[in-house]
């Protein structure tokens, strides 16, 4: 493990070109900015108060949290979390978990997105999987969604485009503006009391389904595309969607909808997957029966999904522990030829070997220390294969044998 720090001013500014396998970004009050990487290349390049930072393997970064972080591509999945000053990022070639953060930037996730708390505004131009953000207290545009987003809390604009589902609890205040496009369903919690103007397209007549009070449901559905305004009509909703439109002042039932993925928040440095709980039965609501089966089915298949993606990370992760075991066991064997050689011609007579020291007198050369057996090296690394000792303990006892 690599290890640098640095000290810095309260807003220093923190720049990744690359980072090649996982990347962990974390925001903490001390003026420092430290790095750890297993890898075994962890470039670093400062000027004044500007760090330019590239690595080959997984990396870790603590930083202050009024620092101005970005980053151009991450191999594998990233985690970001308590930071205050703006963070922008190119690609993400697996999931991405956002915890914390004041405005954000992203152009291109390849898995999924996991946004939990935002102070300023969020823009994500593209999300291969599913995305789900809660808390953000600015505006939110959310394009280019491969799979289902889910949104909950967001106190300004929204702008949302998924090529399947979307689930939305939302609270207008105000003259808010809301754009929403699905290629499948579109599900949106509202107050009763909201005051909005809703223009609906959907797949055809019987697609609008709406559960609001003093709406008249019968007559949306059949006109089928349309406009319905709710109370004094101050917000605009706008909702495109490919299948059927669902929306409902019913809070419980959607209570879980927004929640998916794994939340590995609360310990350092890639802690282990917790199980995801499941998501409990929604309820019918009246008018909409059946739609709560059809969503949780589809939900199921998600979870099934983020399982077996959990798994090939796991998988991967194990792949590179044993790369790097391997090579530890290569250069211990190297280290074990070198010992061998210098053994082998360091040379031998009968007579015992003299050297003059600086004061021109001749003293004999103290034989050297038995030569550390094979056998010896061997148990160690069985040691290590078998998982009876780590790496490092492994290291640890060459060295000591090489210099006994």
């Amino acid at each position: 493990m690599q290890r640098q720090s640095y000290d810095t001013s309260s807003n220093p500014v923190i720049h990744v070109s690359a980072a090649g396998g996982d990347l962990q970004v974390a925001g903490w009050e001390r003026l420092e900015f430290s790095l750890k990487s297993n890898g075994e290349e962890l470039g670093v390049t400062r000027n004044e108060d500007t760090f330019e930072v590239q690595c080959d393997d997984d990396l870790i970064l603590y930083v202050p949290q009024a620092a101005s972080v970005s980053i151009d591509s991450v191999g594998g999945d990233m985690d970001l979390r308590a930071m205050e000053g703006p963070v922008q990022i190119g690609s993400v070639g697996g999931d991405l978990q956002v915890r914390s953060v004041g405005s954000l930037h992203i152009d291109h996730v390849g898995g999924d997105l996991n946004l939990r708390g935002a102070s300023g505004d969020c823009q994500v131009n593209a999300v291969g999987g599913d995305s789900s953000v809660k808390d953000v207290e600015g505006n939110l545009s959310l394009m280019g969604v491969g799979a289902d987003a889910y949104i909950r809390q967001v106190l300004k604009d929204v702008q949302v485009g998924a090529g399947a589902d979307v689930v939305l609890y939302l609270d207008p205040e105000g003259k808010r503006e809301y754009q929403i496009s699905a290629g499948s369903s579109v599900l949106l919690r509202l107050p009763a009391d909201t005051g909005a103007t809703l223009d609906l397209t959907a797949g055809g007549p019987a697609s609008i389904r709406i559960d609001m009070p003093k709406v008249d449901a019968a007559e949306v559905m059949a006109q089928g595309l349309g406009q319905v305004v709710l109370g004094n009509g101050e917000s605009r909703i706008q909702i495109s969607a490919g299948d059927e439109i669902v929306i409902t002042h019913r809070a419980e039932e959607w209570a879980s909808m927004a929640e998916f993925g794994p939340d590995a928040w609360d310990s350092h440095d890639f802690p282990g997957v917790p199980p995801i709980p499941p998501i409990p039965p929604i309820p019918p609501v009246p008018g909409l029966e059946g739609l709560g089966e059809r969503i949780n089915e589809r939900l199921s298949g998600k979870l099934e999904k983020i399982g077996e993606r959990l798994g090939e990370q796991t998988r991967r992760r194990t792949e590179a522990s044993m790369r790097r075991a391997e090579a530890a066991i290569r250069r211990a064997e190297q280290k074990m030829r070198a010992a061998e050689q210098r053994s082998r011609f360091s040379g031998f007579s009968g007579r015992p070997k003299v050297v003059v020291d600086h004061n021109l007198k001749f003293r004999p050369v103290q034989p050297a220390a038995d030569p550390v057996s094979d056998e010896e090296r061997l148990t160690i690394l069985r040691m290590l294969e078998e998982k009876k000792i780590s790496l490092k303990e492994a290291e640890s006892l060459l060295a000591a044998l090489d210099g006994k």
